[in-house]
């Protein structure tokens, strides 16, 4: 069943905003498409001669999935504000029909200054849940007017006597639940970009809201200042990253790399510098969240995703000595499969196989991680730098 046609504005675009449908491709389907097209080649046409090939079957035009991508970007997420600029496609496997599909994409890239970005789309044939297309799609709006997101600054000042943390990604599904566990024993800045902190945590007494572009250095060291107003900044928790987009190296687009390496490596060590410089005289902590999928088990079909990852905990290796000169202490955490964030839709059955792989037959929870954080901001953590820290529950 398709869903609701929707506008999303430029005002409303965010990395890992997502949608999906699931819709029925007869032959009839697939015979208009070779109709309308003009591709009648005989593998998607005519079942006796694909019946003698590799294929056993007649499969569905390639083109034909690329349409399906172009309905979900172009009445559904974006939406009908949207132009298609570029496609990129793969299909690492046959779709025979008539089948089922399950067509879903995600915001993988969003560039507010130009108003374009990326959308990531999958086909997935139901029965099996085997993908096959992954489909790269660039997009424009066509919107009038300028609806690039206005920087703010703290909703509020922190003033108790606490110390103080900053924690990106503070919307999302993990960054969310860090801003709750942290908040009571910090002064909380909970740094988001694109949406609002949700109300139950923008209520809390200890927390301010902080919205800037992580990505503009000048712009998140100004909103910082001005939050701080004097104060020293005792830790950070980076846990802000620009989505999980799908899909081999030499099929990525530059841009998509571009940003993985930017929030693993340089957004790393440009929060690294705000700490050092914002340091009292007790020194600090960073904590760095990264991914089992990192150095350790990096996965080909998250090849961006791994490379950004991997390239954060290189950074927090390399940093480590240097900010021990102030005192201060960094280390990343890298967990296994959460069911938050980037894997909260995930469906049940996605959800069983990942805890059937876990020794403690359990998935990783967002207060596991939270507990390991809280270990490293304390006192207790002081000696601890320069280190990798998995929670992959007894894994490989």
């Amino acid at each position: 069943m398709l869903p609701e046609a929707k506008d999303f504005s430029a005002a409303d675009m965010r990395v890992g905003l997502s949608a999906e449908f699931e819709r029925e491709l007869t032959e009839a389907d697939v015979l208009a498409f070779a109709a309308n097209s003009g591709d009648a080649n005989p593998l998607h046409v005519d079942a006796a001669y694909a019946a003698t090939t590799a294929y056993g079957a007649r499969i569905v035009h390639g083109a034909f999935q690329v349409g399906l991508a172009s309905a979900l970007i172009g009445m559904h997420l974006p939406g009908r504000q949207v132009l298609l600029a570029n496609v990129s496609a793969r299909f690492p496997a046959p779709l025979r029909f008539p089948c089922r599909v399950r067509v879903r994409g995600e915001v993988t890239t969003w560039h507010p200054d130009t108003r374009a970005g990326q959308l990531k789309v999958t086909v997935v044939e139901c029965s099996q849940q085997v993908p096959t297309a992954e489909i790269v799609l660039g997009f424009t709006f066509h919107e009038a007017g300028d609806t690039r997101p206005v920087a703010t600054r703290a909703t509020r000042t922190v003033t108790s006597s606490r110390p103080v943390v900053l924690v990106t990604g503070a919307a999302g599904g993990l960054g969310s639940d860090l801003v709750e566990s942290l908040s009571g024993e910090y002064d909380v800045l909970a740094m988001t970009r694109a949406n609002a902190l949700p109300e139950r945590l923008a209520a809390l007494s200890g927390v301010a809201q902080l919205r800037c572009d992580l990505r503009d250095a000048s712009d998140s060291r100004a909103a910082l200042t001005a939050a701080l107003d004097g104060r020293p900044l005792y830790g950070i928790v980076h846990a802000a990253w620009p989505g999980a987009p799908i899909g081999g190296l030499l099929q990525a687009q530059d841009d998509v790399i571009e940003s993985q390496i930017l929030f693993g490596a340089t957004t790393t060590v440009r929060l690294a510098r705000l700490l050092f410089e914002a340091a009292g005289t007790q020194g600090g902590r960073m904590v760095a969240i990264s991914s089992v999928v990192a150095s350790h088990k990096p996965v080909i079909t998250l090849s961006a995703y791994s490379l950004g990852k991997a390239a954060l905990e290189g950074a927090v290796k390399l940093l480590a000595p240097e900010l021990a000169r102030r005192n201060v202490t960094i280390n990343a955490i890298s967990p296994a499969f959460i069911p938050t964030g980037m894997n909260q839709h995930k469906s049940e059955q996605q959800r069983k196989i990942e805890a059937s792989r876990v020794p403690l037959g359990r998935l990783c929870e967002p207060q596991d991680v939270a507990s390991l954080v809280s270990y490293l901001l304390s006192p207790t953590a002081s000696f601890v730098s320069g280190q990798i820290i998995g929670l992959s529950g007894g894994q490989l």
